[in-house]
């Protein structure tokens, strides 16, 4: 819609964040014993302009510095629209309106400021079992 109204495309959320990331940056911010974990959830909308309204209220829009400050009507509208054929969802056969689907993810990090109470980990080579020792394997001859 952007490409066909202004010429060109932008950005309109922020970055999106890798999964595998998040505990490096918890690490990195010197925090401990990172732990991450992550629920995606499906959502259905009536329209994409309820999407795009959740998005802004939960402070999901652009921040980058060099972003397009205003979009204009009719780039939205044609925006809405292509947005409502792409990601059309089953509607509830109760109700006459049809929904759009939107998946979203959430991820939770927790780290814990380091301590001398927290548990530390052993000496390198203070182990006295082998790690395959508690394991079980078959051979099967032909």
């Amino acid at each position: 819609a952007e490409m066909e109204r202004d010429g060109g495309v932008s950005s309109h959320v922020g970055p999106f964040v890798d999964f595998s990331d998040v505990g490096s940056l918890l690490t990195t911010a010197g925090f401990t014993l990172p732990t991450v974990d992550i629920d995606t959830l499906s959502l259905g909308f009536p329209h994409a302009f309820v999407v795009m309204e959740h998005l802004q209220r939960m402070g999901e829009g652009n921040a980058s510095l060099n972003r397009r400050k205003r979009v204009g009507v009719e780039t939205f509208l044609s925006a809405a629209c292509i947005h409502q054929e792409m990601y059309r969802g089953e509607s509830d056969p109760e109700e006459e309106e049809e929904c759009i689907e939107t998946s979203l993810q959430i991820i939770y990090a927790i780290g814990w400021t380091p301590h001398e109470s927290q548990p530390q980990p052993s000496a390198r080579g203070s182990g006295k079992a082998k790690l395959g020792a508690g394991m079980v394997t078959s051979t099967t001859k032909e």
